[in-house]
C-alpha cells in the first residue's frame, strides 16, 4: 500500500500519468426472486383448505337459493341478491339466523328516467366484494376473533352480465347514450356493433374477486337461470345457463336444479313434483361426477318433504 501511495505522489510531482488502478468490484446484484423464494417457502407448509367455487343453474323457483342456505352451518353467508331471491329466503326460512347478511346490490336513480344508476350499481358490487375479501384476510390473521365469512353466494349472474353490458353501452364505449334506455337503441352501436370484451372485462372483475376469496377458505356460489341454446339463429330444444360464456369453465363444481311433474303409467299428473340436483361438474369429488339427488318433493293435499343436498352440508362437495 505505501509503495501505491509513493507512486502516485511521484508522478503528481513530476507531472507524469498516474499507474492504473484496479477496476472497482461491481456492486452486488440484487437477487430478482427473493420475494418468490419467501413464497415458495411458504408454500411448502401445510395449506389451508380452499372454498367451493360453485354454480347453481336452474329455471326460477327449482330451489337453488333454498339449498345453498339450508347447507349454510357456520359463520357468516353474505349474499349479493340481485334477484331478490335471497332476502326472500332469509326472511321465510331463515329470518331468527342473523349471521345471514343479504346485501342489495342496486343503486337507484333519483332524478333520471330510469330506475338503476348502472355505474353506480356496478361500483358497489366491486366495493361489497373487496370488503369480503378484507374480511377473509382479516380472519386468516394469527389471533382474530370475530365471525367468520364461510359463504359468498352471489344470485343471478345473468341479471349481474346486463349491469355490465349496460355499462359498456352507457359509459365504457361513450356512444352517447345516457341511460339503460337509450342504450338499447340499437342506433347507439359502435360500428354497427358492440365491443363485448369490455363487458366480460367488467364480468370478470367480479370472477377475480370471488377467486381470492375461495383462494382464502371462503365458499362461493354462483346462481344463473337458464336460456334456450341457440346455433345459427335458431333454437336447439336445449338450454344454457345464461351467465357470460366461460363462466363454465372457471368454476369447479357446476349443480344443475330442475323440478319435474310426476306422471303416472298413463301419462297423467299425480300432483306430485320432484325437485332434483345433478352433479353437472365437480372437480372436487370425482365421485359424484353426473349423480342425481332429490332435494325437495310437493305433493298436492300433502305437507312437503325436504331433504336438501347432503353432500354440500357435510362439506364433502
Amino acid at each position: 500500500m505505501e509503495k501505491k501511495v509513493a507512486a502516485v505522489e511521484e508522478a503528481i510531482v513530476n507531472d507524469k500519468p498516474l499507474p492504473e488502478q484496479a477496476a472497482p468490484l461491481p456492486p452486488a446484484a440484487s437477487d430478482t426472486f427473493t420475494d418468490l423464494r419467501a413464497e415458495l417457502e411458504h408454500l411448502g407448509k401445510p395449506q389451508r383448505k380452499i372454498g367451493y367455487f360453485c354454480g347453481a343453474v336452474g329455471h326460477e323457483n327449482t330451489t337453488k337459493t333454498g339449498t345453498i342456505m339450508d347447507s349454510h352451518t357456520d359463520g357468516m353467508l353474505w349474499a349479493l341478491d340481485f334477484d331478490g331471491g335471497a332476502g326472500a329466503c332469509h326472511s321465510s326460512h331463515h329470518r331468527g339466523n342473523n349471521s345471514i347478511r343479504v346485501w342489495n346490490p342496486w343503486v337507484m336513480q333519483k332524478e333520471e328516467r330510469t330506475a338503476y344508476d348502472y355505474p353506480a350499481t356496478h361500483q358497489r358490487i366491486m366495493n361489497v366484494g373487496k370488503l369480503a375479501v378484507e374480511q377473509a384476510q382479516k380472519q386468516n390473521q394469527s389471533g382474530y376473533e370475530g365471525q367468520y365469512l364461510t359463504t359468498f353466494l352471489v344470485t343471478a349472474m345473468d341479471l349481474f352480465d346486463s349491469v355490465c353490458v349496460n355499462n359498456m353501452k352507457i359509459y365504457d364505449l361513450d356512444t352517447g347514450a345516457k341511460d339503460a334506455i337509450d342504450a338499447s337503441n340499437n342506433a347507439f352501436k359502435v360500428g354497427n356493433q358492440w365491443n363485448w370484451s369490455i363487458r366480460s372485462t367488467r364480468y370478470h372483475q367480479l370472477t377475480a374477486i370471488c377467486r381470492q376469496l375461495v383462494n382464502l377458505g371462503v365458499n362461493v356460489f354462483w346462481e344463473t337461470h337458464l336460456s334456450p341454446e341457440v346455433f345459427h339463429d335458431a333454437t336447439t330444444g336445449a338450454w344454457r345457463p345464461k351467465w357470460e360464456k366461460q363462466s363454465d369453465n372457471i368454476l369447479h363444481q357446476i349443480l344443475w336444479f330442475s323440478a319435474n311433474k310426476v306422471r303416472d303409467a298413463d301419462g297423467r299428473e299425480t300432483g306430485e313434483t320432484r325437485y332434483k340436483v345433478e352433479f353437472k361438474k365437480c372437480k372436487t369429488n370425482p365421485n359424484l361426477q353426473g349423480q342425481e339427488r332429490t332435494i325437495f318433493v310437493t305433493k298436492k293435499g300433502e305437507d312437503y318433504q325436504w331433504f336438501g343436498l347432503p353432500e354440500l352440508r357435510d362439506g364433502v362437495l
